[in-house]
């Protein structure tokens, strides 16, 4: 069960509510009575989840076949999608990628989970960075390391840094995330994109950086937190804005990253929380990082786990963000 859980990201009493009063799925048993998920068992509770956040009601969808369901995820995105660029299909997949979808995976288990802050696709994406997307679609699909690396630094050379981040990286990441919950890429495609998109975006932060001093921003995950694309793309972000960045990395107890503020002088940390999404010890974390810095040390976060925590987190003047675009806005708007 605690696997179960931590690939589809339900909790487990939601689950087993799921399958009692709705057949969402039927495990087998083993010897000791405990339950037996398949693969498709598991494919199916995320495509579940995917489809219930999205609106429907899991008894009217509890039914579907996994073909189904897959169906079912796919015309949600694509309604998600601004169509302004006009459709490009994928030759390895012959799915249609007519714009960038929502902006963040909250892909299970080992999915591609990215985060602080999904941002909102431009209304009119350009055919350039539509094109883009899916060429780099196809090289995942076919796990081409070379064509997805040499992509995305033709996308770095096309684009500017806010397009090349919301309307090629983000809904990269985001469609991967759909791909891999429908079935579509296993889990070598995924690694092999998490691997060249990791190191894509350490050499953009580099290449953002600017020679000229600037206020330093921290960037890391909070304890408890591992997956750390969310914090890797504000650290982009945040360079764009002319903003030194310092990237701490990720599980980072609120008393070592306070002292790093300390010791460095950062002028804000900006943290990601992705997953678990009801950490209930995150409110602490961020209580205790707020309390040990003075009051002029801005404290961002951003990420799924963040918003279902937005109240307690506001509450000890933390700044929680819905997505990288407003965390652009947020930047703009500090003095000097």
């Amino acid at each position: 069960m605690r696997v179960v859980v931590r690939r589809t990201g339900l909790n487990a009493s939601l689950l087993r509510a799921w399958e009692r009063r709705y057949g969402a799925v039927d495990p087998g048993r083993s010897d000791g009575g405990q339950r037996l998920y398949s693969e498709d068992d598991i494919r199916k509770l995320s495509l579940l989840r995917e489809a219930v956040d999205a609106g429907h009601n899991i008894s009217q969808v509890a039914e579907l076949s996994l073909e189904g369901l897959r169906d079912l995820v796919l015309t949600e995105q694509a309604r998600a999608f601004p169509q302004g660029a006009g459709p490009v299909r994928s030759r390895a997949t012959g799915l249609d990628y007519s714009g960038p979808g929502s902006a963040i995976a909250r892909a299970a288990g080992n999915g591609v989970r990215t985060s602080a802050a999904d941002s909102a696709p431009r209304a009119h994406p350009s055919p350039r960075a539509t094109e883009f997307l899916a060429l780099a679609l196809d090289a995942v699909q076919t796990m081409d390391t070379r064509r997805l690396e040499g992509v995305l630094n033709r996308g770095a050379m096309a684009l500017g840094p806010e397009e090349l981040v919301d309307d090629l990286l983000l809904p990269l990441l985001a469609r991967i995330g759909l791909l891999w919950r429908a079935g579509e890429v296993g889990p070598a495609s995924e690694h092999m994109a998490s691997g060249v998109v990791r190191r894509f975006l350490d050499w953009l932060l580099e290449a953002l950086s600017s020679h000229e001093p600037g206020p330093l921003m921290l960037v890391g995950t909070p304890a408890g937190h591992r997956h750390e694309f969310g914090a890797m793309l504000a650290a982009v972000v945040s360079a764009g804005e002319g903003w030194d960045v310092l990237s701490l990395g990720a599980d980072l107890p609120a008393t070592e990253i306070a002292e790093a503020a300390r010791r460095k002088g950062a002028a804000a940390v900006a943290l990601s929380a992705i997953h678990p999404l009801d950490d209930p010890h995150l409110p602490g974390e961020l209580r205790a990082l707020r309390r040990e810095l003075t009051g002029d040390v801005r404290v961002l976060i951003g990420g799924p786990a963040a918003l279902s925590h937005r109240a307690a987190l506001e509450d000890v003047g933390v700044e929680v963000l819905a997505d990288l675009s407003e965390l652009r806005a947020k930047l703009r708007s500090y003095p000097g």
